[in-house]
Order: C-alpha cells, then sequence, then structure tokens
C-alpha cells in the first residue's frame, strides 16, 4: 500500500477543482430541477463497485481516508446502462450519518484506452479526483475519475491500466473557418516555444511552459512576425483556460452520431464521436462526446464528415489493470 499514488497526491484547490453545478447546468431545467430529481430517485440507485479488491479499500479508509459509496441511477434495468445520475454518499465522522457529499452525471459507456496515470489530483473532499493519463500514443489528458471514490486502492506509479473515456459537451457548434492570429510578442514566444519543446518531446503539458520558454531562442527575426492559425479543419482537445481542472476546448472530426442516445431524468442525450486528436506520429483519438438537445437552439445537428468545436467535461475510468 505504500507505493499507492493516492499517499502522494497532489490536493487541487476547491477552485481548481470546481463543482459539478455547471455540469447539471446542461440539463432541462437547470441544476435545481437535476437535483430534486437525483434526491427523488437515489433509492432506486444501484450500489457501485470498483476494480479493486474491496479489502484494499477498506484498508485505506483505516488510515484515515473518508468513507463513502456510489450510487448510480439509470432509469434502466440493472446492468443495461452504465450512464446515469452519480450520487456519492460519505460518512459524517461526528454523527456516523450518510450523507450526500456529491452528484454529477456518469458517462460510463465510453471508449476503451489504455494508459498510465502520471498524477493523481485529490479534491478537497478526498473522495474524488482528477487523473492525469498518459495514452499509449504519448499524449496526455486530464479527466475527471467517475469511480475514484470505490478506486483509490488501485492506483500506483507507473502501472497500465484500461479505462473508459468520455465527455460532456457544455457546448457544441460548427467551427466555421477560423482564423487565429497570434500578434503579441509575448504569444508568439510562448507559441513557438511549446511547438519546438512538443516537436522534441511529443507533447508539452502546461506545467513544462516555462522550462520551454526558456529553452527557445529565435533563429531568425521572423520566427517573431505574426503568426495565423487556421483551425476550422483541424483537430485538437487542450485543457481549456477559464474552466476546472478536467474541462477542455475541443475542435475535430465527427464520425459517428447517435441521436438519443441515453436519457437521464428529462433531458435527452446525442452520442457525438468525435476525431480530437489526429497525428502522424501519436495517431487519432476519438471521444464520444454526450450533447444535451438543451444545448441545441436552432435546426443545427452534428452530422458525420463535419467538424465541430467546442468546451466538455473529460471524464474517465479504470475498467481494469492492462
Amino acid at each position: 500500500m505504500n507505493n499507492l499514488m493516492l499517499n502522494t497526491a497532489q490536493e487541487l484547490s476547491s477552485a481548481e477543482a470546481g463543482g459539478h453545478g455547471d455540469r447539471w447546468g446542461v440539463f432541462s431545467g437547470g441544476f435545481e430541477a437535476a437535483l430534486r430529481c437525483l434526491m427523488a430517485t437515489v433509492g432506486k440507485a444501484e450500489l457501485v463497485t470498483g476494480v479493486v479488491d474491496q479489502t484494499a479499500t477498506e484498508a485505506v479508509v483505516a488510515g484515515g481516508e473518508p468513507k463513502g459509496v456510489l450510487l448510480l441511477y439509470t432509469g434502466q434495468a440493472k446492468g443495461v446502462s452504465k450512464t446515469g445520475a452519480m450520487s456519492l454518499i460519505g460518512q459524517n465522522e461526528k454523527t456516523g450519518r450518510n450523507e450526500l457529499w456529491s452528484a454529477y452525471p456518469m458517462l460510463g459507456d465510453g471508449v476503451e484506452v489504455n494508459g498510465v496515470v502520471e498524477r493523481l489530483l485529490l479534491h478537497p473532499n478526498h473522495v474524488e479526483a482528477t487523473l492525469e493519463i498518459s495514452l499509449e500514443s504519448g499524449v496526455l489528458i486530464k479527466a475527471f475519475d467517475s469511480l475514484f471514490c470505490q478506486n483509490r486502492a488501485l492506483y500506483t506509479e507507473g502501472e497500465p491500466y484500461r479505462f473508459s473515456l468520455s465527455a460532456l459537451a457544455y457546448s457544441m457548434s460548427p467551427p466555421g473557418n477560423i482564423e487565429k492570429v497570434l500578434d503579441d510578442p509575448e504569444e508568439i514566444r510562448r507559441f513557438r516555444a511549446m511547438e519546438a519543446w512538443a516537436g522534441k518531446y511529443g507533447q508539452c503539458p502546461k506545467e513544462v511552459e516555462a522550462a520551454a520558454l526558456a529553452a527557445w531562442q529565435p533563429e531568425t527575426p521572423k520566427d517573431l512576425d505574426p503568426i495565423r492559425i487556421n483551425i476550422g479543419g483541424g483537430t485538437m482537445l487542450v485543457p481549456s483556460i477559464d474552466g476546472f481542472s478536467d474541462d477542455a476546448l475541443y475542435l475535430g472530426e465527427v464520425v459517428g452520431v447517435t441521436p438519443d442516445a441515453v436519457r437521464i431524468f428529462d433531458t435527452g442525450f446525442g452520442r457525438v464521436d468525435v476525431i480530437v486528436i489526429r497525428d502522424d506520429e501519436v495517431g487519432t483519438l476519438t471521444v464520444p462526446i454526450y450533447v444535451a438537445e438543451t444545448l441545441f437552439d436552432g435546426e443545427w445537428r452534428p452530422s458525420v464528415g463535419e467538424h465541430v468545436t467546442g468546451n466538455v467535461w473529460m471524464q474517465a475510468y479504470a475498467k481494469a489493470p492492462r
């Protein structure tokens, strides 16, 4: 148990971790309506187990970590779906009573990927976490661990795992022919430095930005000229500038659409499979993005072959050690 990543995890602040209000905000009636539905159905929810032995989780709790369980309401027969409303029930240390500590949309039907947990980022309640996962391809992603409460005793350094990966859309729209111009000298330096670092090491996560800037120097005056980037037909999955630790900005090609894929409470969700990374060296990454019907105002809907962009909440959970 000494090599558990939980023992050396970095703890996020409340501002970095965020709450789940924005996720429920895409539902019909918003957060308040979703909360009422949640409270009305929690008694019908199923107990969720992780892939780690229960005795290992009990040992973690005995060592001082909070006690909690996960309950999933899908509105369907048991075992039919892994997508629904997840409730995290914790035990009050003073009274011993069970309390609703957290609740979030659970997107359990995702795409399988293999990867290693590079960093485990604990949320303030210690029963939720964001994972920084290095995929087999070398791509680095951040995602909320939707089964962390039950899998806290699973993750060890350097161990590969098989994950289910998915995303909840905050927004989705056609990108159009978007041209972004970088003309600020500092932004130009930052772009060139991170581009050079990624070219050398395969990726450039945010935490190495300072090192990348220190290592880069312009070779010619043209290296500091304004940069024009047309991103309308490309692919991209990057951390959100304004969002929480597991929010991301995406751009990519639609390769699959399943209308009315799932219903959580009174809100219908379509599943849109989007290639968000396409690279000769690292290959492709397709993420199933669940999009609430409430997000669309007009007649436009995503279709196969077109590009879409927006913001998402990334979610993953371990299905097994690889």
